[in-house]
């Protein structure tokens, strides 16, 4: 069991958010394999860096499951990875609490290990910000509950970690989003349209609104639904979720632009 700790900007409360199975069987790794090396934005840190860290063990699911087949816990996990992933490592104060994600190989060894850290643990870790010294009075310190590392206990496949995340629909705006309402105790939708049903949603919301002006009957515009490959359930969907999701609904508008 994982643990994620977060502090909230609006209300500077600690929220735990509990994890289950951090990343699917899909992306362990395997001796040969193709990888590419520049899915990480992040270098690891340096073992100085991180000398003296707590570490919280990163479970992996032993159950595999890829795709659609992602339970709840995964894809919040991976959400949170790919997010932290993309996220590049800042000393500046207001990003103490922001995630990152790095893969790394310990010595000895030539496999890849995912390590996750906020960037304030990171900091609490480096010499020049221990307790009593100049640069402690303005960052965060292990006695401010900093200081954790979090490395996963198997090998990761960074190719299959890659194409796991890149699986899921979304934007990074989405992640942020989809995370900050699990972290503030919802359980959001996760059906939201790929890149594909925006297009589709796009192209009919554009033809009905032009049939709508041209005085033309239900039944047409339901015909142009269902012209661009969506059922009219699928397509009411989607309304919904633009209403549900900042990101979704700029996703859509952005693509309507696109087209007219």
């Amino acid at each position: 069991m994982l643990k994620f700790c977060v502090r909230m900007p609006a209300n500077a409360t600690a929220l735990c958010l509990l994890i289950f199975a951090l990343l699917p069987a899909v992306v362990l790794a395997e001796r040969h394999s193709q990888v590419n090396e520049n899915i990480f934005s992040n270098d690891a840190p340096s073992a100085e860096e991180l000398e003296g860290a707590e570490e919280i063990p990163l479970e992996l699911d032993p159950v595999e499951v890829t795709g659609s087949d992602l339970n709840f816990n995964q894809e919040v996990a991976l959400r949170i990875v790919r997010q932290a992933y993309n996220s590049p490592r800042s000393d500046r104060h207001e990003d103490r609490d922001k995630w990152v994600c790095w893969l790394e190989k310990p010595t000895g060894t030539s496999f890849n290990y995912l390590g996750c850290a906020r960037n304030g643990d990171i900091w609490a870790l480096r010499p020049s910000a221990m307790p009593g010294s100049p640069a402690s009075n303005f960052r965060p310190t292990r006695t401010a509950g900093y200081g954790t590392i979090m490395r996963s206990t198997r090998p990761v496949n960074q190719w299959k970690l890659e194409q796991a995340l890149a699986s899921l629909p979304g934007s990074g705006d989405f992640d942020e989003e989809f995370t900050t309402m699990v972290m503030l105790g919802e359980r959001p939708p996760r059906d939201i349209p790929n890149n594909e049903e925006v297009d589709q949603f796009a192209k009919a919301w554009i033809a009905t609104e032009e049939l709508q002006k041209a005085g033309r009957p239900e039944e047409d515009q339901i015909l142009a639904i269902k012209a661009e490959g969506l059922t009219l359930k699928r397509d009411n969907r989607i309304a919904e979720l633009t209403e549900i999701f900042q990101s979704v609904e700029n996703e859509v508008d952005s693509r309507i632009n696109q087209l007219r």
